[in-house]
């Protein structure tokens, strides 16, 4: 099966259980709610002009608190596409209990990979050309690394580190759908990001109103493009572990999107 295929059968599983979308918009808001206590003390006086010890420990707690929020809510999504694909029918209590019941392990996620972030941030700003590509190598690799990490957070039960390797272990067996269908996803956001454009550019120049029907059509754009990401992952993950094919999916599909090595 294409990528292409594969993720057209990923919006196929959102089209039928459409709550699957609030997940991301559930997230969107927990980070922006978590961000605005933590913009405040950093702003509230203006912007630092040198950045101290206080400031670097309140920047890093809002990052691990956003990434909290939209990490704890991805695993709410992940858990309840599982429920789907083995034929029940999942709900926001569910996903979001299934989650709740893992969050010592996606706090210590999020503080990893918060880390891990600002890290390879504070190198590519100090590094030059040569060093950038490298930070950015090193960053494709651990994205790669870390791709199942969602589903593996709240389907095993292991810890942090473990779920790290596990991920990366299951790199072995996904990483050119991985790559494919991250382009695949791409591209085909692009494209249908043309209409919102279009809206936004007419709004700004001829009819304001339409600014907010652009605006609303790029949320609705995310969210449905999170989701249907997720929902992918998730698919993948699921058969990469079982060798069943998910619900939506087909067997001669998957073993043409899994490659053993």
């Amino acid at each position: 099966m294409s990528s292409w295929d594969t993720m057209m059968r990923s919006f196929g599983v959102l089209r039928r259980d459409k709550q699957l979308v609030l997940f991301p918009v559930l997230s969107t808001v927990a980070a922006i709610l978590v961000s605005v206590p933590f913009i405040l003390a950093i702003f509230i006086h203006g912007v630092p002009e040198r950045w101290d010890v206080s400031h670097l420990v309140i920047t890093f707690a809002w990052y691990c608190c956003a990434n909290f929020a939209m990490v704890f809510f991805n695993c709410a999504l992940a858990a309840s596409a599982q429920t789907f694909f083995e034929g029940g029918e999942p709900s926001l209590g569910q996903g979001i209990s299934a989650a709740a019941g893992h969050i010592p392990g996606i706090l210590a996620w999020s503080m990893v990979s918060t880390t891990v972030g600002m890290i390879l941030r504070w190198v590519d700003e100090r590094a030059g050309i040569v060093g950038r590509i490298v930070t950015a190598l090193i960053g494709i690799g651990w994205n790669m690394a870390t791709y199942l990490i969602v589903p593996v957070l709240v389907l095993e039960d292991r810890g942090v580190l473990e779920s790290i390797r596990r991920s990366g272990e299951l790199l072995k067996k996904t990483w050119g759908e991985q790559l494919i269908g991250g382009i695949a996803f791409g591209w085909f956001g692009l494209l249908f990001a043309i209409p919102g454009i279009v809206l936004g550019v007419i709004g700004v120049n001829v009819f304001p109103p339409l600014i907010a029907v652009a605006v609303l059509y790029f949320l609705t754009l995310f969210a449905c493009f999170s989701a249907a990401r997720q929902i992918f992952t998730v698919a993948l993950y699921r058969y990469a572990t079982t060798g069943e094919a998910p619900s939506g999916y087909t067997a001669d599909g998957m073993r043409g999107a899994i490659h053993p090595r």
